[in-house]
């Protein structure tokens, strides 16, 4: 199967987590880190606390941040405007404001998601790029041929002869080699596990096939089970040069040099600064230069999107919505959205066998758990999904109404809906009547049959911060149902063994992946990380046909499928799944969103020079 130039596509993240560390499962974004970890840890991003830490969490104090209006924040911004005195002449540059910096951005080690979406979209190629416009949903990059062979059990891709790296040098078949074998072996059973690619066995350069004009410069990656969706799968393999990478990878990570469109020219504390390199297209960017800007408080973030320093904020601080959305002349100069980032966090049910695996006594555990306190614990709006689909593309939000103050037509339904603790309360009820009817009766506090008192274990790590809130907090509405809930603490690497082979009955895990995951691997039977043990034909067909699509509304209709069908299952419940707001300047053009943060190789200004400093740093 060949390919021809199309319009590209990024990738996102896989991971699966237990407790409060985010672990890639070794055995993220897909589960890129494939996530499913213990809930809360260290994967994918080098996030410390997964969902209270970087990105998750508003550095500056609440109080403060209410007490404070945007538009009285003052800010200094020379070191931008230094930073940039460099450029000759009027340029489009694109500056966002993020809370946190990328730690590093080596696409062979873990990212966080703006470090994922730099290396992604402006620092680094593989083989083949993303592309969401139909099968085999991928365009050429650093090859100019690839074909799946053998049922998708092979894939052999020639390598172009005329791409180089930033510093100049061509890229060759060693480094090739040298990156894509990074993931195979031990070593690199995490990477593989995080992006899908669990049945990669080898990668080798070969001779081409016989009708090749060029026979050199070939390499074949095999797998050992077919997988249709396999040259969409290995654009996530980044190719790095291998004298500048090997045994050099943490000076590599902060002086990354790819043969993306963009290069890293510039990196501190408070800003890092990508610009075009010199040999790429200027239609392979919309601007550029694209700056990360560092800006940890809320209200500075706004200030300086106001002040046309910044261009987008990509995530407005809770405590600023609606109010400083409906301040007068935000809807003249923004755009405003709601997104929710494919990231979960899940009490997955062991479905082959024990009283959890009754889908009854599954929908009571649900029922029971404290909405309302758990809002709290996670301090940040969540979409109450059913089932860890992405459904939710990023909504529009009208700004001019939040003005007017017709809340109801701004579309922030969903940020603004909280869990009412009455509901909670009746939610209870209607749990203790389930078990009733089970015939799970209250005996002095417990729920007890004649074989023995109703008794579910927990599985997590143990460790304090979000994962133990949450713990409590369920355990404390079950508990008033008479239901004992002990927990099974351990490390993750050593929980990974009991939680494949079903020696669990409940676990909190996080899965977060791309917004186009496929789900075969959590949820198919014959998936290598089904932990809950779903066997089920029409959810197996609804994963297949996901995978067997070749147009986007086949797949948009197989993700349907497949949210309805995990629905009415339930293998696990969804605890939290985040919502954020972005703005953006309505000068910025060509805004796309991949895995709910914007493309970075696509945002530009029109043309026009940027607003602000760069004017200054260029009068």
């Amino acid at each position: 199967m060949g390919y021809t130039e199309r319009a590209m596509s990024a990738g996102g993240q896989r991971q699966i987590e237990l407790g409060r560390k985010i672990v890639r499962a070794g055995a993220g974004s897909g589960l890129s880190c494939l996530a499913l970890a213990l809930l809360l840890g260290g994967c994918g991003g080098g996030e410390a606390e997964p969902v209270r830490g970087r990105g998750d969490r508003t550095t500056e104090d609440p109080a403060r941040e209410r007490a404070t209006s945007a538009s009285d924040e003052v800010i200094d911004d020379a070191a931008l405007a230094s930073a940039l005195t460099g450029a000759s002449g009027p340029t489009e540059t694109v500056v966002i404001a993020v809370r946190t910096l990328p730690e590093g951005l080596d696409p062979l080690a873990e990212l966080d998601p703006w470090g994922t979406r730099a290396c992604e979209d402006l620092l680094f190629e593989g083989l083949v790029r993303r592309w969401p416009e139909g099968h085999p949903w991928i365009e050429p990059a650093l090859a100019d041929r690839c074909e799946a062979g053998q049922g998708g059990r092979e894939v052999l891709c020639h390598l172009r002869a005329d791409r180089r790296f930033h510093d100049g040098e061509p890229v060759s078949v060693e480094d090739v080699l040298y990156s894509l074998s990074a993931w195979t072996g031990p070593k690199g059973a995490q990477r593989r596990a995080a992006h899908g690619l669990g049945a990669l066995q080898e990668v080798s350069a070969v001779d081409g096939p016989a009708s090749a004009r060029d026979p050199g410069r070939w390499i074949r990656l095999t797998f050992d089970a077919a997988d249709p969706l396999v040259l969409e799968r290995i654009a996530a393999m980044k190719v790095v040069p291998r004298a500048r990478h090997r045994g050099k990878a943490t000076a590599f990570a902060r002086e990354p040099i790819g043969s993306g469109p963009m290069r890293l020219v510039s990196a501190d504390e408070a800003r890092m600064i990508f610009e075009r390199h010199e040999d790429a297209a200027p239609e392979r960017t919309g601007a550029r230069r694209v700056v990360l800007q560092v800006a940890p408080d809320g209200a500075q973030a706004l200030t300086l999107l106001r002040r046309g320093e910044v261009h987008v904020v990509a995530e407005v601080s809770p405590v600023h919505v609606p109010r400083e959305l409906g301040k007068p002349g935000m809807a003249a100069r923004f755009r405003g959205y709601v997104v929710s980032p494919p990231r979960y966090d899940l009490l997955v049910f062991n479905l082959r066998g024990g009283a959890q695996s009754g889908p009854r006594l599954r929908e009571a555990l649900a029922r029971a758990i404290p909405w309302a306190r758990l809002a709290e614990i996670y301090g940040r709006p969540s979409l109450r999904a059913a089932a860890p689909v992405d459904e939710h593309a990023p909504t529009p939000i009208d700004l001019a109404a939040i003005t007017a103050g017709r809340l109801s037509d701004a579309g922030l339904a969903l940020w603004l809906t909280t869990p009412d603790p009455a509901a909670d309360e009746a939610g209870r009820a209607e749990a203790a009547a389930i078990l009733d009817a089970l015939g799970w009766t209250l005996d002095r506090g417990l729920r007890r049959r004649s074989t023995g008192n109703l008794r579910l274990a927990l599985t997590w790590d143990g460790s304090g911060g979000l994962a133990s809130d949450l713990v409590a907090a369920m355990k404390g509405g079950w508990r008033e149902l008479g239901v004992q809930v002990p927990s099974v603490t351990a490390s993750w690497s050593y929980l990974q063994r009991p939680l494949a082979a079903g020696e669990f009955d409940l676990a909190l895990l996080r899965f977060a992946d791309h917004s186009d995951a496929d789900l075969y691997d959590l949820f198919h039977s014959r998936g290598r990380l089904n932990y809950a043990g779903v066997v089920d034909p029409t959810l197996n067909a609804a994963i297949e046909g996901y995978r067997e699509a070749r147009t986007p509304a086949e797949r948009r209709s197989a993700k349907a499928a497949m949210a309805a069908r995990l629905r009415e299952l339930q293998p696990v419940t969804v605890l939290h799944a985040p919502l954020a707001i972005t703005l953006v300047s309505r000068r910025i053009t060509d805004l796309v969103f991949v895995d709910d943060l914007p493309r970075l190789d696509r945002l530009g200004l029109g043309g026009e020079a940027s607003e602000g400093l760069l004017e200054q740093a260029t009068e």
